[in-house]
């Protein structure tokens, strides 16, 4: 294997410089504690927003008939459409002489590369500890130019510094599902995208430039290339009008109208609704689409305010595991001890937090929720009175 390792020495640090570094961490900790109790307030209050956004906004949507005619009737008014995508711009792609009738084309560069890997390992060696990295080589495609002059051996692995042709978006300007013009905001949820085919690949002139297993390759042979060979793809997104690509791609979309053009819709609220999602769907089925992805987002960001949390509450207690930690049998009791006692103090400050931002929003729920997190609290002391009354018995 194209490797080689360098090992190099750090001084440990003393007793007095890992209660210092402990004592950093405690501050460290409180801000994360203050940052998460923050994150996870405000993540409630936009659960909470969204929820009552969306049904708002399912109470009211009018769904129209027709996309042929944009009605005066409905000017202002949020609005339920589904319909072919359509626009006159045909997207075309100089370099390379791909032009499609898509509201999307995306050229996708790679350079045939050197990558460098790091691994460490360290050993402790009483005073000192001994620091081992090895670096390996690989040559891969990536679509970024690495720089090869911060390898450590960038002697023997060099990349080129510029790459011959760089990725590429093109995106039509105007885009109708029928009589109705999407808004920027709309056409910027259209990303789903598919390779596009090698017939609409042009037949090279240059004799290094081949096509290959879907791609344009510039290299001498695909098969073997070599490092400052470049390969690129075209995708395209959201067909438009009679194509030998298909049908046309249909969207549902929930919007303001204004005249002809679909805009962002502003609710009492206080969020914007503006939605889009392939196929023909129902006022139903997108709004059930958008309560699941509310869902979602409010228990990863619950997830993360935890986890930020928990880090908080080691951060604090780490001058404790700092204190024990040369005895090692008392070292892994005391830290199994502690890591137990952060587990359930930032679930309980998680819970706690998130009853506050409920209590605001929907008072039943919230009371249950703090409840629920003072638990462990009252158990303790309950726990404590009935050991104190067992031992004076």
């Amino acid at each position: 294997m194209d490797s080689h390792t360098t090992v190099s020495y750090r001084r440990n640090a003393g007793f007095l410089e890992r209660i210092g570094s402990s004592l950093m961490g405690i501050l460290a900790g409180l801000a994360l504690l203050l940052i998460s109790s923050g994150l996870l307030f405000w993540n409630e209050g936009r659960a909470v927003q969204t929820a009552k956004s969306l049904d708002e906004g399912f109470n009211i949507v009018v769904s129209l008939k027709t996309v042929d005619v944009a009605s005066r009737d409905n000017n202002g008014k949020l609005v339920h459409l589904s319909g072919p995508l359509s626009t006159d711009k045909v997207l075309y792609d100089e370099a390379y002489g791909v032009s499609v009738q898509s509201v999307k084309l995306k050229r996708i560069v790679e350079m045939y590369q050197w990558v460098e890997h790091e691994r460490k390992t360290e050993h402790n060696e009483g005073g000192k500890t001994r620091v081992e990295t090895t670096y390996s080589y690989s040559q891969e495609w990536q679509s970024d130019l690495i720089r090869s002059n911060s390898f450590s051996d960038g002697f023997n692995h060099k990349n080129p510094t510029t790459m011959q042709a760089e990725s590429k978006n093109l995106e039509a300007y105007k885009v109708n599902v029928g009589q109705f013009e999407l808004s920027k905001g709309l056409i910027n949820k259209i990303t789903k995208f598919h390779p596009l085919p090698l017939a609409y690949l042009n037949p090279p002139q240059d004799p290094r430039v081949r096509l290959f297993d879907g791609a344009i390759y510039h290299s001498n042979d695909p098969l073997h290339p070599q490092i400052g060979d470049l390969k690129v793809r075209f995708e395209y997104a959201g067909i438009s009008g009679k194509s030998p690509l298909g049908p046309p791609t249909e969207v549902s979309i929930v919007a303001r109208q204004f005249g002809s053009e679909l805009l962002p819709y502003k609710t009492l609220a206080g969020d914007e609704l503006e939605l889009l999602y392939y196929g023909r769907l129902s006022t139903k089925e997108i709004f059930n689409k958008e309560k699941v992805q509310n869902t979602m987002v409010t228990w990863a960001i619950r997830f993360g305010g935890w986890l930020l949390m928990f880090i908080g509450f080691s951060l604090i207690t780490s001058l404790i595991t700092t204190i024990v930690d040369w005895i090692p049998i008392v070292r892994e009791l005391v830290m199994m001890g502690v890591n137990l006692m952060n587990m359930a103090f930032s679930i309980s400050l998680s819970l706690t937090v998130i009853a506050m931002g409920w209590i605001i929003y929907r008072p039943l729920l919230g009371i249950s929720i703090l409840a629920l997190a003072l638990t462990p609290l009252f158990l303790s002391k309950f726990k404590s009175r009935e050991s104190y009354r067992t031992r004076h018995d």
